[in-house]
């Protein structure tokens, strides 16, 4: 394994590429290697209207399995947090669940979306659960190593939101973090993860980019492309700063040749507790998003 860091991308187009959301299968721009198979992106939208709890599932075809997940808010302009993005225990979905947090109006949506794939290797999942905990990580089992990433959050929306989804060293372990003014009264990390398998290019590896650290909402960042017979699997993101945000998009690009994140400011909205007032620098923050990136399989 290798991580190497990759200068910010910001641009509208290349935003756009990543956070499309066109319901259905979307099959990459490569096909694959003799006696490999090339991953798909799958996904599903939710209606789009006020209601207060959202839950969408993305389904593999056939007999694909998910090897990683994705999920994104649509219209929620802070008012609106992501609870889980979680793939089954079988592996063949990936269910997204998001609420609405006090005195938020307007229409939202939410999306699922399971980056699915064959293997001679099949993954596994992997979960690890904290109570009154802000922070849990779980690590792969065995020799196997990190394909993709999942959480739940339970609590209030008001008061708590996943701020963290990230990979360990070495793409061995899931760590994933609530921010907020209280603890979640649960928070589960989940890890897709597989023996490794004689790959047709380089090894997997973790490409980085990241934002700007100011007073700008929201924060979108995008990967670079990813090289040659190299797919995009999991996806990682982390907002830090002094102020309520949280992540609202951890999304593989169509083609599954890029990552994109997006992260929020809570909004301030009647009956929400108010934002922090007294930090030095309130507002300010910076959004790091990671792929995980691997040549595709025998």
């Amino acid at each position: 394994m290798c991580t190497k860091d990759i200068a910010r991308r910001t641009v509208a187009g290349a935003v756009v590429v990543v956070l499309g959301t066109a319901a259905g299968a979307a099959v990459p721009d490569r096909p694959a290697h003799a006696g490999g198979f090339a991953p798909v992106r799958v996904e599903e939208v939710s209606e789009s209207d006020g209601s207060g709890t959202k839950v969408v599932t993305a389904t593999c075809p056939g007999a694909r399995s998910v090897f990683a997940a994705g999920a994104r808010i649509v219209n929620g302009n802070g008012g609106v947090v992501l609870t889980a993005m979680e793939p089954d225990a079988e592996l063949n979905t990936v269910t997204v669940t998001a609420t609405a947090r006090t005195g938020h109006a307007g229409a939202w949506s939410v999306v699922a979306y399971a980056t699915c794939d064959l293997s001679t290797s099949p993954p596994v999942r992997a979960t690890a659960t904290v109570e009154s905990a802000s922070t849990v990580e779980v690590s792969c089992p065995g020799s196997t190593r990190l394909f993709g990433t999942g959480f739940r959050s339970e609590g209030p929306v008001d008061q708590t939101y996943v701020d963290e989804v990230g990979f360990g060293p070495g793409l061995r372990t899931v760590r994933v973090h609530a921010g907020g003014d209280v603890e979640p009264a649960s928070l589960t990390a989940v890890g897709i993860c597989k023996e490794p398998t004689q790959p047709t290019g380089p090894p997997g590896e973790r490409v980085e980019a990241t934002s700007g650290y100011d007073g700008t909402w929201p924060k979108t960042v995008v990967t670079a492309e990813a090289g040659p017979d190299v797919h995009v699997y999991g996806v990682g993101a982390r907002v830090t700063g002094a102020g309520p945000f949280f992540l609202s998009a951890l999304v593989p690009s169509p083609n599954l040749r890029q990552a994109g994140a997006e992260a929020v400011r809570a909004s301030q909205l009647p009956g929400s507790p108010a934002a922090r007032a007294d930090a030095e620098g309130d507002g300010e923050g910076s959004l790091d998003v990671a792929a995980l990136e691997s040549a595709v399989f025998h």
